[in-house]
This record gives C-alpha cells, structure tokens and sequence, in this order.
C-alpha cells in the first residue's frame, strides 16, 4: 500500500502541538485549529484557523515559536455549541494564579490562591470573533468535555475539570449544576448508562450520574486514569475501559471483568479492528520509564473478555508512542491504529524546564487487526524547515479531511503540519445496468 500527501505546510509562528478539527468558515469542509499556550500551564495565548492546506482564516492572541509546546490536554473544542447549524470555538481563559505551591515546578498545575473567575469563552468559529461569555470555578482549566447534564436530548452541557483532583458539571445557561472531587483523570468518558436520557461520567475509578449522585467510586490508590472508553456493546450491556498502571475493563455496576497490569497504559482505544469479534481493545504499554533508550513502548491487542491476541513491540526508545483508531480503510471495513512518536524520545532539563528531543527513527505505522504494520508514514516539513525542527515532537490524529470516506493521518507540531491519505483504490460497488438514458 501507499500514502499520499495531500498538504504539508509551513506553521510560521503559529505552530502548535495541539490541534482541533472542524468546519471553521462554514464552506461544509474541515478545518484546522491551532491552540498555542504558555509552556507548563494551560493558559492559551494563540488561537489560528487555517484551512487543511495552511491558508490562515483568522488568528486571536498573538503566535509565538516558544508557545507550540504542550505540557498537558488544553481547554478547547470546536462544537456548534448554540444548535443553530454554525460552529463556535470554545475555550477557557485562565483565573489568575495568585499564590503557587511552594513546591511548584515547571508545571504549574494548580494555584493555592486564585483571584476572579475562569471564563468559558465562546467565538464565532468563521470569524473568532466573541459570541458570549460566563464565569466558571477558577480552577477548572484543564480539559471540558460536551455532554446531555438536563436531558435536552442535544449534548450541550459541560463538565469541566481542573488537572487531577474536582470536576464540575455545568448547564448550558452556564448555572453549575454540581461539584466532585476525586481522582478525575486527564480525560472523562460519557455515555447513558442508565436508559435515562442523560449522561453519566465515567473516570476510571468511578462512574458520576448526570446530576453528580456518584453511582460507584473505587479506591484510587493516589494515581489517576490516563485513557478512558464507555463502550454500549449489541446486548445493551456496557464495558468501561480505563488504562493507568494497567488496562481496566468494568461492567457498568463497577466489577472487574479483566485487568492487565502494565507498566503504563496510556492508551486504551476500543474498535472493531478485526471481523471475527464485535469489539477487541488496542492498549498501548508506554512502559517504564522517560528518557530511558532502552525503553520501548508495547502495542497489545485484547478480545472483549481480556484475552491477548497479539502484541507488538515498537522501536527502540520509544517510550512516548501514543495510538490513534483510524479508518484507514474505509467504510464497512475494520478499523485500523495509527501509532506515532515512535522515534527516539529524550528529557533534559533547562534551569526547571524539562525538554523533549525527538530523533526520528524508523517511520509512524499503522498496524490491522492481524497486527500486520501496513504503513509506515513520516512527518513532512516544508523545505524551509531547520534541521532543529526535526527533533521537535510532534501529535496524530485521524479524521476525514479530505472527504474520500476513508481517514486520513494528520500530524502537527510546533514547527510543522502534514496530511497523509491512503493512495490506495477506494473499492466501491460496480455498477452495472448502466445507460445514457437514466430513469428509475
């Protein structure tokens, strides 16, 4: 098989390792959105729209080359939020962190002392221009998901978290509905367990009813989830997925179906990536520990009840590898994973900034359910790029940008964008009966 490149541009200053995927200008085809922010916080300083091919729509904040680094998931989506067939950008403006932690590092994750509220901001995604905005508790500023709180039937409630430790369910009107805390993980997972027409929230070590009634909580044990899947199966039954030290799989009532100790499960990714079982789960091993060379990462493929079907070590000091479901081959077909970061990856530290250097190795992959590697893929820089913007990091993400009904690969970073489509013939039906005079 082959790939073929349908855009690779120069990011300029805008560049980022964050990236959202959405119709921004209202012409019906994706576009790209790139989230800049202050290195070791959350706090977002640039946002620049641009079609697939680079061309910028509009820009809000001012871009920098030293802002495109990440430290952590950032508040923003892009949603036609009000439902009135427009989408809007939404993201969160810092509370002021007036009074750190004494044992604060590069990574400012939390104030012991805020002054004033954080802001849900909601722009015009054609123009970036401000629609509304309401107040929100000052530390949630990590990451928001959109879900159905009230029972609207639409999911255009929020719940908004702050970085490890409260989450708080708020209403479209922006009236917060309730407050948790616990070990909230980097990301929750939604769906309607219960039949009731809302949404309950899933973190791993607990399951939240839509009005903030904790239906079942586990000890923690002080970690956290790090991926998390609610996946509603043929039956009506549901499988809650979660990876942190291990792989999790749990009924809806909270029992443990099967459990993989790893050494860190970082990526859990539920699919349908083979034709011989309703639902299989890609886990990737990010194992022990950062910086180390020696260290791989390890792709394993689980049945539904927990059984290994195969697994795949990645390259040599691959320790970062992150994993992306992708429908690589088109519709009806089996999902495929897209693996990337599987190159060299190496901390230092400057003054108290920790630093990634990536050396590139031996290409990003993606493997079937028969854990075949079908495609190896690069990122491509335009022919202006430094020779230094090729250890930067960089992200993945699969969508249908370019509208063939398969996903393309997508990869970002502070110094670079590319777009990888599948070359290969997109296999349709024949047709047959065909005539130059058309009726029925």
């Amino acid at each position: 098989m082959s790939t073929h490149l349908v855009s690779a541009f120069d990011v300029q200053d805008f560049g980022a390792e964050t990236v959202r995927i959405g119709d921004l200008n209202g012409d019906g085809a994706p576009d790209l959105l790139f989230v800049q922010n202050d290195y070791g916080t959350r706090a977002i300083t640039c946002l620049t729209a641009v079609t697939i091919h680079g061309d910028i729509l509009w820009q809000r904040g001012t871009p920098s080359p030293e802002h495109g680094f990440i430290y952590g998931d950032l508040p923003v989506q892009i949603y036609d939020w009000d439902g009135d067939g427009r989408n809007e950008v939404l993201y969160v403006q810092q509370a002021r962190y007036a009074e750190l932690y004494p044992d604060t590092g590069y990574a400012v994750e939390r104030a012991l002392r805020y002054e004033g509220d954080a802001w849900m901001i909601v722009l015009d995604a054609a123009t970036g221009e401000e629609k509304r905005r309401f107040p929100l508790p000052a530390p949630a500023d990590d990451s928001f998901l959109f879900a159905d709180l009230t029972g609207s039937g639409r999911r255009r409630d929020l719940v908004v978290k702050d970085r490890y430790w409260n989450m708080w369910g708020v209403a479209h009107s922006g009236q917060v509905l309730w407050h948790w805390e616990g070990s909230v993980g980097h990301y929750p997972a939604i769906g309607d367990v219960d039949g009731d027409g809302c949404d309950e929230v899933f973190v791993g070590f607990a399951l939240i009813d839509h009005d903030g009634r904790v239906l079942w909580q586990h000890d923690d044990g002080g970690h956290h989830q790090d991926a998390a899947a609610m996946v509603r199966l043929a039956d009506g039954s549901w499988r809650l997925l979660f990876g942190n030290g291990g792989a999790h799989c749990l009924a809806a009532d909270g029992s443990t179906l099967w459990h993989h100790p790893l050494g860190e499960a970082q990526h859990v990714v539920p699919g349908r990536f083979r034709r011989d079982s309703e639902l299989q789960v890609m886990v990737i091993d990010r194992g022990q520990r950062r910086g180390n060379p020696d260290c791989p990462a390890t792709l394993y493929l689980y049945d539904l009840d927990g059984r290994e079907l195969w697994r795949r070590e990645q390259p040599a000091g691959s320790w970062a590898a992150a994993g992306v479901r992708i429908g690589w081959f088109g519709p009806g077909e089996p999902d495929a994973l897209l693996m990337y970061s599987r190159g060299l990856v190496t901390c230092e530290w400057r003054g108290e900034e920790m630093l990634y250097r990536y050396v590139p190795g031996e290409g990003e992959a993606i493997f079937d359910g028969d854990g075949n590697q079908v495609e190896t893929l690069v990122m491509e820089y335009p022919s202006a790029a430094d020779e230094d913007a090729r250890h930067c990091g960089y992200y993945g993400l699969a969508s249908d940008v370019w509208g063939d009904g398969r996903e393309e690969v997508l990869f970002f970073g502070a110094r670079g964008a590319c777009i990888h489509a599948n070359a290969a013939p997109f296999s349709l039906p024949t047709q047959y009966n065909e005539t130059l005079y058309p009726g029925v």
